[in-house]
């Protein structure tokens, strides 16, 4: 007789959730959670991914002072993605601070 698990595999984290982790991080945190643990993702593994993206509560904070066009964008210097508080903002910390 085989064993049938009933532990569901857990979804992904994409680009194009990752960038809904950002947009809604920024208007209503509770509601993206809300929304991704209804798609299957752990409430703990959202925000642990939300970290990683950079979401702090200081970055937050920030944004909330001028609600900046915050969004996950291409890096011009080396093409990675990263957290960008508006368009005029298209270098990764990492290549803004290579002189």
């Amino acid at each position: 007789m085989t064993q049938v698990s009933t532990k569901t595999e857990q979804p992904s984290f994409t680009a194009s959730v990752d960038d809904r982790i950002v947009e809604w991080f920024v208007k209503d945190k509770d509601e993206i959670i809300k929304r991704l643990v209804n798609k299957g993702f752990e409430r703990r593994d959202v925000i642990e991914r939300a970290r990683e993206l950079g979401l702090s509560e200081q970055f937050l904070k920030k944004c909330s002072h001028g609600n900046p066009d915050v969004a996950m964008r291409v890096c011009l210097g080396c093409s990675e993605r990263f957290l960008s508080v508006g368009v005029q903002n298209r270098l990764c910390p990492r290549c803004r601070n290579r002189s």
